[in-house]
């Protein structure tokens, strides 16, 4: 496919950058090596002083302006000190990337005196030429962006949607308009979101205020923005704050809310389409415990599957009822997947897949030739793919506040995955060690921790198993590359072994009424939630509540992950098979059903793949995406059913 001039350009200026970058830091990193540097000692402050010993901090006053200590940029290493005193002083120095020391001396010192001279080597680190790349990268994605969102109105221009599709006729139905609603509908609609209203508000009133008592919520509750865990939520509660006051509801609500507005949208469609009271039976995803009890939950895990309902639900209803203003629909439907994307660190390979029945929707009923469709398929889907990675990376980055290493553990444990089997100690640098830590340890742990990486570095926890220490580890993303290309038959059983278990395992976060109603005991839980509403702090069942809880919990219908996986996959080759197959039966509720049967199977590859430990709420998505493409290929042979009535008539 020939590349458009502009996107030539854009992709040559890029490689330029780059290329000027990576001289600029080989050149400096090259300067760096086997240099002997010198900074002078200058006391500045007085920390204690008593008559044993004198506290002081000295500065660092470096010869270089560059080859000097500079967090995350440039690391020094002390090689030597010659000091101008007669008894040296013992020193700390805080941290490589500090230009200070803290001195202890047996004699006082005067402030702003020069006390000796340090000599150092420095060491030009990764970060600022991956900052610089990043920047780059952004850069070129918006340039690209631009370019796609120029041609597409080009396109639009070219070749406008005839009058007759967009105002009489829905986008999935292609040649059915639909008839007025009649007294009996009427009733119906009225009924079907009286009882879907009534069924929200026996869930919020059953569970008030939502569990809550999980370290990470409280990282989102105490509104932390290091983007350990996503950084766009604690925005979010903090704007309800401001706006509703303080509650620990707001994320129990945001659990809620999605799934009944997506179940009303189902409901609705099917009705208004199919005109078929049958329609009721999409209240189905209620008895599935998977959905209805995790649902009680706080945790961004399990209110990402209800965002990907609801959108998707919404998408449907889209194609399936002819609305009078879409315009405000699809802006809904922007908004909520825009707040999807960003409720969860890999939630992109859920939503993306959207975009594949939304460009189809903007592409059909031109008038394009195969060919222009085609190419013009592909450059929108690959618009898609710009605007959502940007959203993904560059909000977050713009928004976070502090420093976290997420994906450490996972990587370093991946890396353990490929080169333990091998006895390949070169995967792991010597630097990154802590004291008394080696090549012998992290087999060991490996190997005890088959499917577990936190002990490997994450912060809270294991401090006497964990090999490095926790923080940025340099040239990490290069060595986990070295080690699946050196060993990738270990590195795919690693990963097999995880989809085994992730994908064979019953859903857990399905607690009983005694479990529901914890009380918080960690003093980070007591001190997060304290602000808050005495109700609220915990939830507590009536006795009638819990007889009902009770009840719904023990005859609660649990599906194992497998289930959702095998679902999507079902789907996905079933709407395969028929757009090949079956030219008659292609429309855009048939891309409605692979784009979210896409969705659903590839999450959970992608969730494989990512994941640090066999946590079941990583799954969640599968089932409910797994669901709503199902629901979107039976609409698909309903609609093919009536068109056929119809054109025997």
């Amino acid at each position: 496919m020939k590349l458009d001039s502009r996107i030539k350009r854009a992709l040559i200026a890029w490689s330029l950058c780059a290329t000027l970058a990576l001289c600029i830091f080989g050149g400096l990193r090259l300067a760096s090596t086997d240099k002997l540097l010198q900074a002078d000692i200058r006391v500045v402050d007085t920390l204690e002083s008593s008559d044993q010993a004198h506290h002081y901090t000295a500065k660092l006053i470096f010869s270089s302006p560059i080859f000097r200590a500079h967090k995350d940029a440039v690391a020094i290493t002390i090689r030597s000190i010659d000091w101008d005193l007669a008894q040296a002083p013992s020193f700390t120095h805080p941290s490589p990337d500090s230009n200070r020391l803290e001195l202890i001396s047996q004699s006082p010192l005067e402030l702003g005196s020069h006390i000796g001279t340090l000599f150092y080597s420095a060491k030009i680190l990764a970060t600022p030429l991956q900052s610089t790349l990043q920047c780059f990268s952004f850069v070129l994605l918006l340039w690209l962006m631009i370019i796609f969102i120029q041609r597409v109105a080009s396109l639009n221009a070219s070749y406008p949607r005839k009058l007759e599709s967009t105002s009489k006729y829905s986008w999935g139905g292609g040649h059915t308009s639909l008839a007025p609603l009649t007294r009996r509908d009427k009733a119906f609609l009225c009924a079907s979101f009286g009882l879907i209203v009534g069924l929200f508000v026996f869930q919020f009133w059953l569970g008030f205020p939502g569990f809550h008592i999980i370290g990470d919520t409280y990282g989102s509750i105490a509104l932390i923005k290091d983007n350990w865990h996503p950084v766009f939520i604690p925005y979010v509660l903090e704007l309800l704050y401001a706006i509703f006051g303080k509650h620990l509801y707001y994320l129990y609500l945001w659990n809620l809310v999605p799934f009944y507005v997506g179940l009303l949208f189902l409901v609705w469609g099917f009705y208004l389409r199919f005109r078929s009271l049958w329609a009721l039976l999409l209240l189905f995803p209620i008895f599935i415990g998977n959905i209805y009890f995790q649902n009680f939950v706080q945790y961004h895990s399990f209110a990402l599957p209800m965002l990907l309902f609801c959108a998707y639900s919404m998408v449907l209803f889209a194609l399936l009822v002819p609305v009078r203003h879409p315009r405000l629909l699809w802006g809904a439907i922007v908004v909520v997947l825009c707040f999807a994307l960003l409720w969860r660190h890999n939630a992109i390979f859920s939503v993306f897949p959207i975009s594949f029945v939304l460009v189809y929707v903007w592409l059909q009923d031109r008038g394009l030739d195969p060919k222009t469709f085609t190419r013009s398929f592909v450059k929108a889907t690959a618009l898609a793919a710009i605007i959502c990675l940007s959203i993904a990376t560059i909000v977050p980055k713009l928004l976070t506040k502090g420093v976290a290493y997420p994906t450490n553990a996972t990587l370093l444990h991946q890396i353990a995955g490929a080169c333990v089997p091998a006895d390949d100690a070169s995967c792991f640098k010597q630097e990154w060690y802590l004291p008394n830590k080696g090549w012998e340890d992290v087999k060991a742990l490996y190997t005890s921790s088959l499917l577990d990486a936190d002990p490997f570095n994450v912060p809270w926890a294991y401090d006497d198993l964990r090999p490095i220490p926790h923080g940025k580890i340099e040239g990490l993303k290069r060595q986990w590359i070295l080690a699946i290309v050196k060993h990738p038959i270990n590195f795919l059983a690693h990963e097999a072994r995880f989809l085994k278990a992730m994908w064979w395992q019953s859903p857990g976060w399905i607690f009983d009424s005694a479990k529901l109603q914890e009380k918080p005991t960690h003093p980070w839980h007591i001190e997060a939630s304290k602000d808050f509403p005495k109700n609220e702090q915990s939830i507590t069942l009536s006795p009638l509540q819990t007889k009902i809880y009770d009840f719904l919990y023990t005859h609660k219908l649990t599906l194992n992950h497998i289930y959702g996986v095998l679902l999507s996959l079902f789907v996905l080759l079933a709407s395969f098979v028929l757009w090949r197959f079956k030219p008659k039966m292609r429309s855009s509720l048939l891309v409605f059903s692979f784009s979210a049967s896409f969705a659903g199977f590839f999450s959970a590859l992608f969730i494989v793949a990512f994941t640090p430990v066999t946590e079941t709420r990583y799954m969640s998505p599968v089932l409910p995406l797994g669901i709503i493409a199902c629901v979107g290929l039976v609409a698909a042979l309903l609609h093919i059913r009536d068109k056929g009535k119809s054109s025997t008539l």
